[in-house]
């Protein structure tokens, strides 16, 4: 198989888009435009007709260039349109220019590597909606339907048209960890960015949950393709959490689509707490992997790994 290397402007972004969007499995985040968005000037290693393809997602810091995953994209990797096998992942991940010192990535679950690159298992939590919703609803939780049940008195009011600039506003109000490197202002310009491009291509909504005056407690950016709707961005303030909005505002969601041949990704978690708020919904695990290369020199690795995040 012979990889080869292109910069951002040699890479044919059409055929690159043909082959992600006939590639099995998650497709949003590996579309070009939605890579230009997430980081700008991307690279790629390709097969000549185009058939494997994998981005290269880089940043330069400390005086070196190294790989990270880019913002609200959980998984990247190889997108391949005949089956991977784990050594021709082997192949690719090994392909890798020497020029990138670290590699911190996570790999769809299409790219399976072998024996020759270690990698750490991840939990993603998916619904399938392809049923009606009354079927969907039966696999709820008793603690979700306690607090579907409380949102119901609020007085709540699910909305699919929610503008950018109010969800960016509640997002700066969400004290939450996820919120908070969202709002950075680097990933602010990106995220505009982000939710600008999805918006143009009908890629996503911004869903959101008023209350009886109309005030916005609770959105999220939700991502769609082919097969795949993603909960990208979750936002709520105090309100919200007192009213339970955001279990209203994906019991709505699914409301919307159920009987839909996609799924619902959650896009996590590793965290017990949160898995479990996705698990009452009935969402299943499912798990992608992320890989770590370390090829700086010693003593420089050891003071990179504490300070390149």
């Amino acid at each position: 198989m012979e990889i080869q290397y292109l910069d951002h402007l040699q890479i044919d972004k059409h055929r690159w888009d043909q082959t992600v969007l006939h590639t099995p499995g998650n497709t949003l985040y590996g579309q070009s435009w939605y890579l230009d968005a997430v980081s700008p000037g991307w690279n790629a290693l390709i097969t000549s007709d185009y058939t494997r393809i994998m981005p290269l997602t880089a940043r330069h810091k400390f005086g070196f260039n190294y790989l990270f995953q880019p913002l609200l994209s959980q998984q990247l990797g190889i997108f391949s349109l005949k089956r991977l096998k784990p050594e021709e992942a082997d192949e690719f991940i090994g392909a890798i220019p020497q020029s990138y010192k670290l590699i911190e990535i996570t790999l769809n679950e299409q790219s399976h590597p072998g024996l020759q690159f270690p990698v750490e298992n991840h939990t993603t939590c998916r619904l399938n909606l392809n049923y009606a919703y009354t079927l969907v609803q039966e696999r709820f939780s008793e603690n979700t339907r306690r607090n579907l049940t409380k949102a119901a008195k609020e007085g709540l009011r699910f909305r699919t048209n929610i503008n950018i600039q109010e969800f960016l506003e509640l997002l700066s109000k969400d004290k939450s960890a996820g919120a908070k490197i969202l709002t950075i202002r680097k990933n602010q310009v990106l995220l505009h960015r982000l939710i600008t491009s999805m918006l143009n291509r009908s890629a996503g909504m911004i869903c959101g949950v008023r209350n009886r005056h109309g005030n916005l407690l609770a959105a999220s950016l939700m991502g769609q393709d082919k097969s795949f709707h993603y909960y990208l961005a979750p936002a709520m303030n105090e309100e919200g959490r007192e009213t339970r909005a955001m279990f209203y505002l994906i019991d709505r969601y699914i409301h919307l689509h159920a009987g839909l041949p996609v799924t619902l990704d959650f896009e996590g978690s590793d965290i017990e707490s949160v898995a479990r708020f996705y698990k009452g919904f009935g969402a299943q695990p499912g798990t992608y992997t992320s890989l770590r290369i370390n090829r700086l020199p010693w003593p420089i690795n050891i003071w990179a790994d504490r300070r390149i995040k």
